[in-house]
């Protein structure tokens, strides 16, 4: 195989992005456990294997994956930074949250297949992602229908006026899953089928070794879900799956594995699944646990020197593609970009809530109540504005019990106010 060429810049650009992605999750799990933020789950330890992969996602091409996917979505242009605390806040403004405006968990991603007045975009004018859920492997049997969506365009003539919606088939679907979640049913029906209908379907399975806290030997027969394919792939003599191996930490084979896969899948419009390996999670599985309490010390180290953040620097390095200083310069900068991304998304998410305080404050001023209650509506009101970064739940104790009472004064205050925003409870 001919060695490819890789251009400094756009390896500088790659390096930059793994960092900032990474300052992202890291700043990420700071938010959710200073209280920010309910909860946090984030893409650390596969910015490397992501980056390179979503060079060949296309406009057109379709994703449905999962929650470690952050910075496939941020090389694919289809998410920011921003949009990254905006998700984490749970901010419901579609102007900085407008894959999920809120609603589900972060780390869940979509994109938007029609405009403001509900009609159908162009989709193969840009990427597209389908909506993320949360169920592991979920994403499976809707990544098998978006492959065959393609090979039916491709291959029914009656389909060929929906011009919006393919270049006559020649779509991939990008499917993305972690390496505990192909102990799914839907993981296996689903290759088994894309193996039966032969459909353009590309699937990275993100692998670790670890399920959350449960090693690979308690959940994947000989420990690796690409051994367990082999009856599934595709010889001389039978269709099949396309199967790749590939170490996460590895830019050139990484790139070099994924340019081959997918070319095969677009043009011949069969299944291929690669198969990353030796990743790491450096902050664990999510901000409900700490992955030190179940990975012994030599694990630990081993996760530290194989970092793929740290292997692609020392590989950079070693190629002269990249001074030591550049490189240390661009983690600086990417330290700054998160944090600039944070304070940006925190100010918007607490503008409307500020105001909102502001306006309940000016109204229980400005207005007695005859309840006998204007004492602790007062108390309340004082220790409200004394809070420097007002959250949604610093209203939770408005459903206390014991304060219902309270709490029905204040809200008459506010129907008198503005009766339209706050009807009558009664």
């Amino acid at each position: 195989m001919t060695q490819p060429t890789f251009n400094k810049e756009e390896l500088l650009a790659d390096y930059r992005l793994a960092n900032v992605s990474r300052q992202l999750s890291l700043l990420g799990r700071r938010e959710a456990l200073g209280g920010r933020a309910n909860f946090g789950i984030f893409g650390d330890g596969k910015e490397v294997p992501q980056l390179v992969l979503a060079k060949f996602f296309k406009d057109g091409d379709w994703r449905s994956g999962y929650y470690r996917d952050q910075t496939f979505m941020l090389a694919a242009g289809l998410f920011t930074p921003e949009e990254f605390f905006a998700q984490l806040y749970g901010d419901t403004d579609t102007t900085v949250n407008p894959g999920t405006a809120g609603r589900i968990m972060n780390n869940h991603f979509a994109t938007r297949s029609l405009d403001e007045k509900g009609n159908w975009k162009d989709l193969t004018k840009q990427k597209n992602s389908s909506a993320d859920i949360s169920p592991t492997a979920g994403q499976m049997p809707r990544l098998l229908g978006l492959a065959l969506a393609s090979k039916l365009f491709r291959n029914n003539p009656k389909l060929n006026p929906f011009r919006q919606f393919s270049i006559n088939g020649n779509e991939v679907a990008f499917g993305m899953i972690g390496d505990a979640s192909t102990s799914e049913g839907h993981f296996w029906e689903t290759i088994n089928a894309a193996g039966v209908m032969q459909v353009p379907m590309a699937l990275a399975v993100w692998d670790d070794g670890y399920g959350i806290s449960v090693p690979q030997k308690y959940q994947t027969t000989k420990q690796s879900i690409s051994e367990v394919l082999k009856g599934f792939e595709r010889d001389e003599q039978n269709q099949g799956i396309l199967i790749y191996r590939v170490h996460g930490w590895d830019y050139q084979a990484l790139y070099e594995t994924f340019k081959k896969g997918i070319a095969v899948c677009r043009k011949e419009q069969v299944p291929v699944l690669f198969h990353v390996t030796e990743l790491t999670q450096p902050q664990g599985h999510s901000t409900s646990g700490s992955h030190e309490r179940y990975k012994s010390e030599e694990r630990l180290a081993w996760e530290k020197e194989f970092d793929c953040i740290r292997k692609m620097r020392d590989w950079m390095i070693a190629g002269k593609y990249a001074t030591v200083e550049e490189l240390d310069k661009i983690e600086e900068e990417a330290i700054q970009r998160a944090r600039d991304a944070r304070k940006k998304a925190w100010a918007h998410y607490q503008a409307p809530i500020k105001e909102e305080r502001k306006k309940l404050i000016e109204t229980v001023k400005t207005t007695h109540c005859p309840c006998k209650k204007q004492d602790k509506i007062d108390r309340i009101v004082e220790e409200l504005s004394l809070v420097g970064e007002p959250i949604r739940k610093d209203g939770d104790y408005f459903s206390n019990p014991n304060a219902e009472d309270v709490f029905q004064a204040v809200y008459d205050m506010m129907h008198e106010y503005n009766p339209n925003k706050y009807p009558r409870l009664y």
